[in-house]
C-alpha cells in the first residue's frame, strides 16, 4: 500500500509500521525526547510546597470553612503529585528507567496512596491499544459503556445502570480515587511480591500520616470532612482529567484488528495552553502521548506540530478541541448509546 493511501477500517485506518517508525524517526531527530530536568523539578518543588503548605494550614485554624478549602488545595496538589508520577512511570523524567519505576513507586504509594504496579500493568495495557474493546482496561469502568459492552453486564446494569449512565457518569467521578484504592490492593495482594509488598506498607504509611496528622490537629468531625472532600477532590480531578482523552471518542469493536495509526484517530486533543497544560500535566497532548509515551510532557509541543504535519498529509483526522467541548462529547456519546440500547 502506498504510504499516502489510507485504508480506513471501522472505526480506525490503516497504516503501515514503516510510517511511524518515519515520524518516531523525525521527532528524535528534532529533540523532543530530549530531558527537561529543570521543568521537572519545578513543577515538583511547587507542588511539594503545596502539600507541605496544606499540612501547616492543619495547624493553624480548626475551622471548618477554611479546612475545607484547605481539603481542596490538598486534594489538587495530591493529584499533581500523581501526575508526576505518571510522568515517572512512563519513563519520561530521567534516563534510568529503573531510576524512573523506583521513584515512580515512591510518589504513587507515598504520596497518593495508589499502586504504581498496578496502574504500570493496566495502564500500559491501555496504551497498546486504546479504546479497543475486550483489549482497553480503561473501558471496563462503570457507567461508560457502549451498546455492545452492555450486552456482557448483568440485567441490573441492562435495565437501570446503562440507561442512565450518562447522568451516573458525572456522579461516579467523586468515587474515582476510593475505586483505584480498592483495586490497588487487589491488584498487590493477587501479585504479591517483594515490590508489592513494598507498595502496600507505602500506602499504609500515606493513609496513616494524613488520617493521623488531620485527627491530631483537628476536631474528629473537621478531621472526617476534610478527608472526606480530599478523596472527593482527588476523584474528581483525576476523572477530568483522564476522561476527556478517549472517553466519547470511537471505540473499536473485539474482534477488529489493531493498526498503530488508531492512537491518533481514538484519541482526541485538549487545545494547549499554560493552563491546560499545567492543570491536565501534559496530557492535553493525549495524541502524541500515546504514539510517544516515554517522550518527557514538556516536549509535546514541539512534537505536536510534527504530528499534526504528518496527519494532514496522509488526511488522518486529528481531533482537537477544548476541554469544555470535549467533556459536552462525552456526554452526548453515553446518551447516544443509552438511547441507542433503549430502542
Amino acid at each position: 500500500m502506498d504510504n499516502n493511501q489510507i485504508e480506513k477500517r471501522g472505526s480506525g485506518y490503516s497504516l503501515p509500521v514503516s510510517d511511524y517508525e518515519k515520524l518516531a524517526k523525525t521527532v528524535q531527530e528534532q529533540g523532543c525526547y530530549r530531558r527537561t530536568y529543570i521543568h521537572f523539578l519545578g513543577i515538583t518543588l511547587v507542588t511539594l510546597i503545596g502539600i507541605v503548605l496544606t499540612f501547616i494550614g492543619l495547624t493553624l485554624t480548626d475551622n471548618l470553612f477554611i479546612q475545607i478549602i484547605n481539603a481542596v488545595m490538598f486534594g489538587f496538589f495530591s493529584v499533581q503529585l500523581g501526575l508526576i508520577g505518571h510522568d515517572l512511570s512512563h519513563g519520561g523524567v530521567f534516563v534510568s528507567r529503573k531510576l524512573n519505576r523506583n521513584l515512580a513507586l515512591l510518589v504513587w504509594g507515598l504520596g497518593c496512596g495508589l499502586s504504581e504496579g498496578r496502574w504500570f500493568y493496566k495502564h500500559n495495557t491501555h496504551h497498546q491499544s486504546p479504546n479497543h474493546i475486550g483489549h482497553d482496561p480503561d473501558l471496563e469502568i462503570p457507567f461508560v459503556f457502549n451498546h455492545e459492552q452492555a450486552k456482557r453486564y448483568t440485567a441490573f446494569s441492562q435495565n437501570w445502570v446503562f440507561p442512565h449512565q450518562h447522568v451516573l457518569f458525572w456522579f461516579g467521578l467523586w468515587f474515582v480515587y476510593p475505586y483505584n484504592i480498592l483495586n490497588s490492593m487487589r491488584f498487590l495482594f493477587s501479585n504479591f511480591s517483594l515490590r508489592s509488598l513494598t507498595e502496600i506498607l507505602l500506602m499504609v504509611l500515606h493513609f496513616l500520616v494524613v488520617f493521623g496528622l488531620t485527627i491530631f490537629f483537628l476536631p474528629v468531625t473537621t478531621a472526617i470532612v476534610f478527608n472526606l472532600v480530599v478523596f472527593l477532590v482527588m476523584g474528581i480531578y483525576m476523572g477530568l482529567i483522564f476522561a476527556p482523552n478517549h472517553k466519547g471518542q470511537d471505540m473499536l469493536e473485539e474482534e477488529a484488528s489493531y493498526n498503530w495509526v488508531q492512537q491518533i484517530t481514538l484519541t482526541r486533543n485538549i487545545k494547549p495552553s499554560f493552563i491546560s497544560s499545567y492543570f491536565l500535566g501534559g496530557l492535553e497532548h493525549q495524541i502524541e502521548h500515546h504514539l510517544f509515551p516515554t517522550m518527557p510532557r514538556f516536549q509535546y509541543g514541539k512534537a505536536r506540530k510534527i504530528v499534526q504535519v504528518f496527519c494532514h498529509q496522509r488526511k488522518i483526522p486529528y481531533h482537537e478541541t477544548t476541554w469544555t467541548q470535549s467533556m459536552g462529547q462525552i456526554h452526548s456519546s453515553l446518551l447516544e448509546e443509552s438511547r441507542a440500547w433503549q430502542t
